[in-house]
């Protein structure tokens, strides 16, 4: 049934929408002031409004027929997101062009409203004003009706004297979703979960979709603060649940921060500001839960913001340098390459880890623009070594997946080889499975052109994320990277040990050369030693050092004189 709200005096006018209305489909309720209407839409949703404007009581005491005190604009905003019809004996073409600038989707003579003019006029309207305020994806309420509703909702907590709860919900893991099963998989992710949360709340609360994967659940007279946490961990175990697409599972979790009115804040903003800072504190502490707003978040939230503002300027500054950390060939103790590894020397702050500000970088969109700094950087020290007469050694950058997936990555790989003039062969690009998984065929290209422009390709991570081996071997691929988590407790655990050397049985049967990274100890060097390993990094060697001290480090290890550990490995092997 689609409820109606006819607000005039005229009993005529409203015969005639009766009249024009099948009563089977629609529900027509009257009031015959404004204030009435709104007093009534505080307490009940309508599908549609229609305003009859040749009635004075429609127009807050003042004249309808567009004379000096009728403002249409204050009309109209009091029902700003409620399809509007304005209903008339006849109208001006001015009258029609305000109208629609101040939110009426639709303007009708009263003589019109037989012949099914009125009925196409409503579902018009409707589906108009969907289109406007509810998430296309999901069919959420977006960011601009959320708040209209919230705002609503703090003025009848405050008349009733009610509790109400915003629940900030950002999805864990969805970025890791969208890379490896693609952005369909994350589309379907994210109606399901926007269904789940709905499913987890009363008829009279709203669930919104602010954009990306954040949603908003605005839960309406509490009666306690225990009743939002008791929402948020019906929300937090119906998301968890796995999703299935295509016959694989996802799975996924949600982080929920939550603000209370009136104990937190008591206007929309705030709320959600606040909610906001509990939602990024619920994920520092490991995610997948809640955690209720605290004062002292306050700080934590303004520092993540002022490093976000601050992350932007330091890539137009050009605040970030490289550390190198060695990679060793284990065959004969030599060194053969160096990983670049990005720090962010920040003027106040001194050097920050890439822990500390990659994670911000890939939630502002910034990864591409700090990529391509990265490369440059790369080329150019490889250049400087080069000007100094140094020992030639291949560099390898990490590429982020969206900076693999942009349409200018090839030319920016080779702007930088032309402008620096170094050899391509010393410059190895590293990328992650499911960088390449997003698009295997798109993939197969790119990386075969890098290929062809003498750049060396390695899969970071390897075993971390999700591949096919008849994918593997059609990408022109020159080596597999062992991930350092499995390399860790290679030694204690069956299973780590077992993917170890499946991996570098895998890497020999394709012909690729296999790099174990997060080496610590000598009992991991030996163990990556006797099942055929090629070559490793890590602390055991040397941690990730400024470009000054490379030679310095690489002079140290030949005198450590590797080989002979090296070859006494073997013989005990």
């Amino acid at each position: 049934m689609t409820e109606i709200l006819f607000i005039g005096r005229d009993d005529d006018a409203e015969a005639a929408v009766l009249a024009a209305l099948d009563g089977s489909t629609y529900s027509v309720h009257r009031v015959r002031t404004v204030a009435a209407a709104s007093a009534l839409l505080a307490e009940q949703r309508f599908d549609a409004l229609i305003i009859d404007f040749d009635d004075a009581g429609a127009g807050a005491g003042t004249g309808p027929g567009g004379g000096p005190g009728f403002d249409l604009a204050q009309l109209l905003g009091l029902f700003l997101f409620v399809p509007t019809i304005a209903l008339m004996d006849d109208f001006t073409p001015e009258m029609v062009v305000q109208l629609v600038q101040f939110g009426a989707q639709d303007s009708l003579v009263k003589s019109e409203l037989g012949n099914e003019r009125l009925t196409v006029s409503i579902q018009c309207a409707i589906s108009r004003a969907h289109m406007a305020h509810y998430d296309s994806l999901t069919g959420l309420p977006n960011r601009a009706l959320l708040f209209d509703r919230l705002t609503h909702a703090i003025n009848q907590s405050r008349r009733y004297d009610h509790e109400l709860a915003v629940l900030f919900i950002d999805l864990d893991r969805f970025k890791f979703v969208n890379d490896t099963m693609g952005h369909e998989a994350g589309d379907m992710v994210l109606k399901t979960v926007a269904s789940r949360i709905r499913e987890c709340l009363r008829e009279s609360d709203t669930v919104a979709r602010l954009g990306g994967d954040e949603f908003i659940a605005l839960v309406t007279n509490l009666d306690a603060a225990v009743s939002a946490a008791t929402v948020a961990s019906k929300i937090v175990e119906s998301v968890s649940r796995p999703i299935m697409i295509g016959g694989n599972g996802a799975t996924i979790s949600a982080s929920i921060g939550i603000a209370l009115f009136p104990d937190d804040a008591e206007s929309a903003d705030d709320l959600m500001r606040l909610s906001d800072a509990a939602m990024y504190q619920a994920k520092q502490i490991g995610g997948e839960g809640y955690q209720f707003y605290r004062p002292d978040m306050n700080s934590s939230a303004l520092r993540r913001i002022g490093l976000g503002v601050a992350l932007q300027r330091a890539i137009r500054h050009d605040e970030f340098e490289l550390h190198y950390q060695p990679q060793i060939d284990l065959n004969n103790g030599e060194i053969v390459g160096l990983e670049a590894l990005v720090r962010w020397n920040h003027p106040e702050r001194g050097m920050i880890p890439p822990d500390q500000f990659i994670p911000l970088a890939e939630e502002l969109g910034l990864m591409t623009p700090l990529g391509n700094l990265i490369l440059g950087l790369a080329c150019n020290q490889i250049a400087e070594w080069q000007r100094l007469e140094m020992p030639v050694l291949r560099v390898a950058v990490n590429l982020s997946a969206h900076q693999f997936n942009q349409d200018d990555l090839l030319e920016h790989v080779q702007d930088w080889i032309d402008k620096t003039g170094v050899d391509a062969a010393l410059l190895e690009v590293e990328l992650t499975e499911s960088s390449i998984m997003q698009d295997p065929e798109a993939a197969a290209g790119i990386l075969g052109r890098l290929s062809d422009a003498g750049v060396r390709v390695t899969i970071d991570d390897f075993g971390t994320g999700y591949s096919s081996l008849a994918y593997l071997k059609r990408f022109p691929l020159d080596a597999l990277k062992i991930d350092r988590s499995f390399v860790r407790d290679v030694t204690h655990d069956a299973s780590d040990g077992a993917i170890v050397r499946t991996v570098i049985a895998l890497a020999q049967h394709l012909g690729l050369q296999v790099v174990a990274e997060g080496v610590e100890t000598e009992e991991q060097l030996e163990f990556l030693r006797a099942n055929s390993c090629q070559f490793a990094q890590g602390f055991y060697f040397s941690p990730p050092v400024p470009a000054d001290e490379v030679f310095g480090v690489i002079a140290r290890l030949e005198r450590q004189n590797l080989r002979p550990a090296v070859d006494e490995m073997r013989l005990g092997a």
